[in-house]
């Protein structure tokens, strides 16, 4: 993963892969686009991305159990 560092620094889009430069006016960082912005937040709806760990309905299912 490309870490920015200077308003010229260059990173790939995590959907599309495009390159772009890293600055404050890109209003879709690190996105190249609102449609890749909004692609991956529907990847994310639709659980096609995760974050690595214990699922959330184990977390709180004793919760649930006891009425919490």
């Amino acid at each position: 993963m490309n870490t920015p560092n200077t308003k010229t620094s260059k990173v790939p889009c995590p959907n599309c892969g495009t390159e772009l430069i890293w600055d404050k006016q890109n209003s879709f960082r690190p996105f190249c686009s609102a449609n890749c912005k909004n692609n991956d937040l529907v990847a994310w709806a639709n659980e096609e991305h995760a974050i690595p760990g214990e699922p959330m309905e184990d977390v709180f299912s004793d919760d649930l159990e006891r009425g919490i």
